[in-house]
C-alpha cells in the first residue's frame, strides 16, 4: 500500500478550476434559459394584444358590412332625404343607416283616413289633432310589424317626406288607430314632425315605421352602436368596441368624388344623398393596455378600412 499523501493515492471531490468550469456553463445554461422564456413571454404577450386588436377589427368590420348593407331596404334616397347619412362629432363622424324592417315580412304602411267631407288637400295639421293622425290598420297577420311607442316613423305623401318619433299609439277600432307623435322637427339631421303649412293628402298619405342603425364614438374611446332613439331624438346605444381611437367615414358618388358628407342644398347636383353609392370607413383600434414587452412599452394600436357598397341604394332608385 502507498503511504499517505503519495502520488499513487486515489483523490476525491472537485478542483477548484473544475468548480468554476462547471458553475460557468451553469450559468451560461441559466442565462440561455431565462432568456427563451422571457422571449417566450413577450411573445405571447404580443400575440394576445394583436389577437385581441385583430377581433376588435374583424367584429367591427362585421357589424358595419351587415348594417350598411342593409341601407335604402324598400326606402328610396331622394336629393334631401337620405338612407345613408354622415356628420362630424365631438369625438368622430356619425354613421346613420336607414331601412324599413322586416321579420320576415316588410313593415306594412299605414294609409291615412281623412275625416269626413273632407277637401284635398287637408287643412295644415294632423287629422285628430296637431300631431295625431288617423291610420288604417293591415289586416293582421302572424309576421306584421306594428308600430308602437318609441319607433321612428316617416310620414310620407307625395313628394314630400318627414320623420316622426311616435309618442303614443291608440286602436279607435277593428280597422283604425291613432298615431301620435313628439314635436321635435329635426331627427337624425332630417326634417321631422309636421312643419309650418304642411298639407297632407287624402289619397298619398301613409305612415310606415323604419329602423335606424347609429355608429358613433363617444369621449371614453367608445364605438357605440344604437339601432333605436330616445323620446327626445337621441341615440339610445350600446358600446360595441372598446379602445377606438378614430371613426371616419366619408361618402362615395356616382360619378367617384368623395365628400365628408352630402350637400343637397349647394349647387352641385352629384353630391346629392341619392348620389350616394358606397360608404369609406375608416377606423384606428388601440389595445386595452401598454406592455413593456410590446411594441417598446408603447399602447399598440391598429387602423382598418372597409369600403361598403350596398346594393339596395341603386336599386331602389332605379327599380320601375
Amino acid at each position: 500500500m502507498s503511504p499517505a499523501g503519495s502520488p499513487g493515492r486515489h483523490r476525491s471531490g472537485f478542483t477548484f478550476i473544475e468548480l468554476m468550469i462547471a458553475l460557468t456553463l451553469g450559468v451560461i445554461v441559466l442565462a440561455a434559459a431565462v432568456g427563451f422564456v422571457l422571449r417566450e413571454m413577450r411573445g405571447m404577450a404580443g400575440s394576445e394584444i394583436r389577437q385581441s386588436l385583430a377581433r376588435n377589427g374583424r367584429y367591427i368590420g362585421v357589424s358595419l358590412r351587415h348594417d350598411v348593407q342593409r341601407a335604402g331596404i324598400e326606402l328610396t334616397s331622394s336629393r334631401s332625404f337620405g338612407t345613408v347619412a354622415v356628420w362630424p362629432g365631438t369625438f368622430g363622424d356619425t354613421l346613420v343607416v336607414l331601412h324599413i324592417p322586416y321579420e320576415p315580412d316588410l313593415a306594412p304602411p299605414h294609409s291615412l283616413i281623412p275625416p269626413a267631407g273632407s277637401t284635398n288637400p287637408l287643412p295644415p295639421g294632423g287629422t285628430c289633432g296637431l300631431r295625431c293622425l288617423d291610420l288604417l290598420k293591415r289586416p293582421p297577420t302572424a309576421a306584421e310589424l306594428e308600430i308602437r311607442p318609441g319607433d321612428l316613423a316617416r310620414l310620407q305623401i307625395p313628394g314630400k317626406r318627414q320623420l316622426i318619433m311616435v309618442q303614443e299609439v291608440e286602436i279607435t277600432s277593428d280597422t283604425s288607430f291613432q298615431v301620435r307623435f313628439t314635436e321635435i322637427d329635426t331627427l337624425l339631421h332630417q326634417p321631422a314632425s309636421m312643419t309650418d303649412g304642411m298639407l297632407l293628402d287624402q289619397f298619398g298619405t301613409f305612415v310606415q315605421e323604419i329602423t335606424p342603425v347609429m355608429y358613433y364614438l363617444d369621449g371614453a374611446g367608445q364605438l357605440m352602436r344604437s339601432s333605436r332613439l330616445n323620446m327626445d331624438g337621441s341615440p339610445d346605444g350600446h358600446v360595441l368596441a372598446y379602445g377606438v381611437k378614430q371613426f371616419d367615414v366619408r361618402l362615395l358618388f356616382a360619378d367617384g368624388d368623395e365628400h365628408e358628407r352630402a350637400e343637397p342644398l349647394d349647387t352641385d347636383d352629384t353630391n346629392d344623398y341619392d348620389d350616394i353609392v358606397a360608404v369609406s370607413v375608416r377606423v384606428t383600434v388601440q389595445a386595452e393596455r401598454a406592455d413593456i414587452r410590446v411594441n417598446r412599452g408603447e399602447l399598440l394600436e391598429r387602423t382598418y378600412e372597409w369600403t361598403i357598397a350596398p346594393r339596395n341604394l341603386r336599386y331602389e332608385k332605379f327599380k320601375l
